[in-house]
């Protein structure tokens, strides 16, 4: 990660510390799939991953822990291990504001509310 991409990860985990003890709510769009979530925030780092051979797994995701739901067009199921992973191998770009935060990477968007 260049240094670009480490100060802009260190605001992206400012802006979420912040937020600890909030409820937030977080969507993901990838190509044609839009998965919806929901989180009420307790912690957040990053992670290293485990180095995989078919290069799926970003080596470095931000994590955030605690219990929170999938939201399914039928209901809603438990977030698996409460805990949501964003990966930021590739940080495109990224915006923030009191209430709410996009991130776009070279395989999705998020947006996340508060």
């Amino acid at each position: 990660m260049s240094s670009k991409s480490n100060e802009e990860i260190q605001s992206i985990l400012n802006h979420l510390n912040d937020w600890k003890g909030e409820q937030l709510s977080i969507e993901k769009q990838e190509r044609d799939d839009v998965d919806r979530n929901t989180l009420s925030l307790e912690e957040v780092e990053i992670v290293e991953q485990v180095e995989d051979t078919d290069d799926y797994v970003d080596p470095y995701t931000i994590q955030l822990r605690g219990k929170g739901t999938v939201v399914h067009t039928n209901g809603k199921a438990k977030l698996p291990l409460n805990s949501y992973e964003l990966p930021i191998r590739e940080l495109l770009s990224f915006e923030t504001s009191k209430e709410f935060m996009t991130i776009k990477t070279d395989r999705a968007t998020y947006y996340i509310k508060k």
